[in-house]
């Protein structure tokens, strides 16, 4: 394969992002392109950002985890809560949702190894669990008040011309990148999710590894469900309905990019940025909102069409990358 076409099978969704940035620049360039528009993106995709990389976790294990959406839902609701209505202090509120959500990944990780369960079933049935007990607990309501000052100001505003929740989604990736790409745990995940009978075999605790893969994506979606409060000043229980499915979009259109065949962490983060400012474009341009439902769905099928055509090529000369 040369050298070109593994840098536009790689690099293809940094090309459409470009693309797409400056068609929608010309377009507009008094609403698009601007300063205040860009901090929206960056400022408004860093919780679901933060889930997104979250979720890649146990993908990259073999294993789906749809209750990712579910737990940032919870933990919101638990973070506002016991600020609002138990009036505690912040520091209990700040560990309140990641330990939430680490204990949600340990309860999906023991059900799905210890038990046999099928990853996709248990996740969806866990979900589905945690959505009727956000109903029963907020009947539907949203948490508003009660929110101390100074956690909404460390989740909104400006730092250096920045938004604030950028400096936090740049810290959960450096974090998440390092984990999966420099230590033997990132090592043994990739090979529990290539192929865990052959990851047993080598002496790999495959039942541990797949275990800690869903207590660390609960963890981060615990602190992105703080981060939310912090950025809304406030609890939406609608939250969790919302994001599940963008996120997973943004999951397998990332593993399109930069290490194709593989979910990743930069192609992860150019896929929310991409579909994001796709979505902003089409916004100012005044669409219905089907066609941004419509436009996420056809930019994923689009991509995963690219890069399954440019990667013949490498797939005729070397092994897939699982």
């Amino acid at each position: 394969m040369s050298k070109t076409h593994l840098l536009l099978e790689r690099y293809v969704l940094a090309l459409l992002f470009v693309v797409v940035a400056i068609v929608f620049s010309v377009m507009l360039p008094g609403s698009f392109a601007t300063v205040l528009n860009f901090r929206n993106i960056a400022g408004n995709q860093s919780v679901l950002a933060i889930v997104a990389l979250a979720a890649i976790i146990p993908l990259i294990g073999g294993q789906f985890d749809l209750s990712v959406g579910a737990v940032l839902g919870l933990t919101s609701i638990a973070t506002a809560s016991v600020l609002s209505r138990f009036a505690a202090p912040m520091w209990i509120a700040l560990i309140v949702g990641p330990t939430l959500g680490a204990a949600i990944g340990l309860l999906n990780g023991v059900l799905i190894t210890k038990f046999g369960l099928n990853s996709l079933i248990t996740t969806l049935g866990v979900a589905t669990t945690l959505t009727g007990v956000i109903s029963w607990y907020t009947r539907g309501a949203s948490i508003l008040t009660g929110i101390p000052r100074a956690l909404t100001d460390a989740g909104g505003g400006l730092w250096l011309g920045i938004p604030r929740p950028l400096y936090y989604l740049a810290v959960v990736a450096s974090l998440v990148w390092y984990l999966l790409d420099h230590t033997p745990y990132g090592r043994y995940l990739q090979a529990v999710g290539s192929n865990s009978n052959a990851a047993r075999l080598v002496g790999l605790d495959v039942d541990r590894i797949a275990i800690l893969s869903f207590v660390a994506s609960g963890t981060i979606v615990g602190f992105a469900g703080v981060l939310e409060v912090a950025r809304e000043g406030g609890a939406n229980p609608q939250i969790g309905s919302l994001i599940t499915l963008p996120v997973l979009a943004v999951a397998f259109l990332g593993m399109t990019s930069v290490h194709p065949g593989r979910f990743n962490v930069p192609g992860t983060l150019l896929a929310v940025f991409f579909l994001a400012t796709a979505v902003s474009g089409l916004s100012l341009l005044g669409v219905d909102n089907w066609v941004e439902s419509a436009f996420n769905g056809a930019a994923l099928v689009i991509a995963v069409a690219l890069s399954s055509i440019l990667g013949r090529g490498r797939d005729k000369t070397a092994p897939a990358v699982l």
